[in-house]
């Protein structure tokens, strides 16, 4: 077998893996997935530069128009939990009801409540938002970065993600509603 032959397989072995682990994604009893993997059905906004690839949405924000957002909403008391993958200094943000929560290349970008944690850019990290009365307690990679964010005033908006700059990636965007 010769060596391009051995490459293009190998290459062939890694897409699959990677297409296969997108699928196999299956969130925590209770919490409800809002991005399904494969396209941007759900999502409302100009989608010019944004894509699903991998099982991620994809940003290039220079060729981005828009912000986009789920069309599904929810209540105020929600853990919300998602994964990002940001490239170096690129800058974005993740809207919960109208208010925006910076989603960043921390360690390069800031700020540094979320830098400590943070993995660097290239990397995928995590946030969970977990509202109460309509303040939620941030945890980027499982460490509170801050424990009374508030939460937008606009219910219907529900999710939105933010084009500003640079590639970011977002994946497995779940959602729990608390019972009262």
């Amino acid at each position: 077998m010769t060596m391009n032959r051995m490459l293009s397989l190998a290459f062939a072995l890694l897409a699959a893996n990677v297409a296969v682990a997108a699928d196999e994604f299956k969130p925590e009893p209770g919490f409800v997935r809002i991005d399904n993997g494969k396209n941007l059905d759900g999502w409302l906004g100009a989608k010019d530069g944004w894509t699903v690839a991998d099982g991620c949405i994809h940003l290039v924000a220079k060729s981005a128009k828009e912000n986009i957002y789920n069309e599904k909403t929810h209540s105020g008391d929600c853990i919300i939990r998602f994964e990002f993958k940001a490239s170096m200094g690129a800058d974005s943000g993740f809207y919960v009801h109208g208010k925006q929560l910076q989603v960043r290349d921390y360690p390069t970008v800031g700020p540094k409540p979320y830098a400590g944690p943070a993995k660097p850019a290239g990397q995928w990290n995590s946030i969970e938002l977990d509202f109460t009365d309509n303040y939620a307690v941030v945890k980027p990679d499982g460490e509170v970065s801050e424990k009374a964010w508030k939460i937008g005033v606009d219910p219907k908006k529900g999710v939105g993600i933010e084009f500003d700059k640079g590639e970011m990636d977002y994946r497995n965007i779940v959602i729990k509603e608390k019972k009262n």
